[in-house]
């Protein structure tokens, strides 16, 4: 069938697509003598969006000295920087886009980047009281390079309010210039150590602060934010016009139809705790524990409970079997094994840890989409045997509307495919997606497609 298709496709994408992306990024470092350390961080980005850099020493009495220096470049291509993180050799990778602003990786194929890179300053964490933010004296913008392609890149593929703080207290190190993918490369190198020390490892905390013009949220998630206060509105009104009706014909009113208003209001607190998380993270740069999974949570209770009515409504309850006896405990079970699948998936899916555990992931959706298959088949072949009970009862009012619920969904499993084909092309197998800004469209229609 097309609709399971479908599912995996939806799986698929979800794992392969982009986490909520942090406004506020924080790692440590660990420095030790005779070596240094890069480190990357890659954001999408608008145009005047300010970066800011804060360190601080993990033990701030350390009589310890260090240097830190900074390169930002930019790629037309969504997936560069990002699948840069998974590559083999790192470090040699993020040397090459630290030190070479005229080269990009052989596999991509674009002719111009701006590339900016910092003056080495000099630090103490005996004097930083705290906090140590990046300020050169006179950075100069961004400048245009040209480029052409010569390292030979490999990565594994492990899967197929305010705006925080006061303009006084915010010290930008860059402005970047015009909309991109953005990858800032540090360096940090010990230059004076402790001399009598315990440890062999002195640590140094990196803070790095995306502000856009509209706040912390990267520039491909942004447009979600105004999705899910779309969706929260149209729940809403929903929700009104299904309860006004409710009680307009309160006495003619069947089970069934309670239980549509619960899905109404399950999809309307999905959406609230989706808006919480994206105007959280825009506002303050980081995410609230917990809601993003809990908006998970929510969302697996609405798509079981969705499941369950339209198998109940095909199997033909209240039209052709006045009892569901048996099938009661059979819709309950797959509904259970359901929410199961689709809570591991989503928890999964939304774990911090998105890069390394790609696979993990892949293998974590795999039971869902069978448990889909299952369903789907279900509800077809159960349509096909109440459409041909109606057909020899002759009762062409109720055959009229059971035609049109399986034409309902014949057509969404086209458009599905149609819209599938569509990604997989321009969205999935291009190495170097330039239209980046587009990419929102697959979420809008991921979360937005009847469930």
């Amino acid at each position: 069938m097309l609709l399971p298709i479908f599912l995996l496709w939806v799986s698929i994408s979800k794992v392969y697509g982009n986490l909520l992306s942090a406004g506020i990024l924080t790692e440590t470092v660990s420095l030790r003598p005779k070596n240094y350390q890069m480190i990357g961080f890659a954001q999408s980005a608008l145009n005047q969006t300010q970066i800011e850099i804060r360190l601080a020493c993990v033990n701030e009495n350390e009589d310890m000295d260090f240097q830190v220096q900074y390169a930002l470049r930019s790629s037309p291509c969504d997936k560069e920087f990002f699948d840069a993180k998974r590559a083999e050799n790192l470090k040699k990778l993020l040397s090459f886009y630290f030190d070479d602003p005229n080269h990009i990786p052989d596999n991509y194929d674009y002719d111009k980047i701006v590339f900016y890179k910092s003056k080495n300053l000099n630090f103490s964490c005996k004097d930083s009281h705290g906090s140590i933010i990046f300020s050169e004296p006179e950075p100069h913008p961004m400048t245009v390079q040209n480029v052409t392609g010569l390292f030979p890149f490999r990565y594994k593929r492990s899967a197929a309010g305010s705006l925080g703080p006061s303009l006084s207290s915010w010290s930008p190190a860059q402005t970047i210039p015009s909309d991109g993918i953005y990858f800032l490369v540090m360096k940090v190198i010990g230059i004076r150590y402790p001399r009598t020390s315990y440890s062999d490892e002195y640590n140094i905390t990196i803070t790095v602060k995306w502000r856009q013009p509209h706040g912390f949220l990267s520039a491909i998630d942004y447009p979600l934010l105004r999705f899910y206060v779309l969706m929260c509105v149209f729940y809403g009104t929903l929700a009104f016009i299904w309860m006004v009706l409710c009680i307009k014909y309160y006495k003619d009113i069947l089970r069934i139809q309670y239980w549509i208003g619960a899905v109404i209001i399950l999809g309307m607190i999905e959406k609230a705790f989706f808006l919480a998380e994206y105007s959280t993270m825009n506002n303050s740069g980081r995410s609230v524990e917990g809601v993003l999974e809990l908006a998970e949570l929510v969302s697996c209770a609405k798509r079981t409970m969705s499941r369950v009515l339209v198998i109940i409504v095909t199997v033909g309850y209240g039209v052709v079997k006045p009892r569901l006896g048996n099938t009661l405990s059979q819709v309950a079970g797959v509904g259970l094994v359901y929410f199961v699948f689709c809570a591991i998936e989503g928890l999964a899916r939304v774990s911090k840890n998105h890069v390394e555990a790609a696979k993990q992931k892949q293998f974590a959706a795999l039971p869902l989409v069978i448990t889909e298959m299952v369903i789907f088949y279900w509800i077809f072949t159960s349509l096909g045997s109440t459409m041909r009970t109606l057909k020899l009862r002759r009762n062409e009012v109720k055959l009229t509307v059971y035609r049109h619920f399986m034409n309902t969904l014949v057509f969404a499993a086209i458009a599905s495919v149609i819209f599938m084909m569509w990604s997989l092309l321009y969205h999935i197998f291009p190495t170097c997606l330039k239209d980046w800004k587009e990419l929102y469209v697959d979420s809008f229609y991921m979360f937005s497609v009847p469930e």
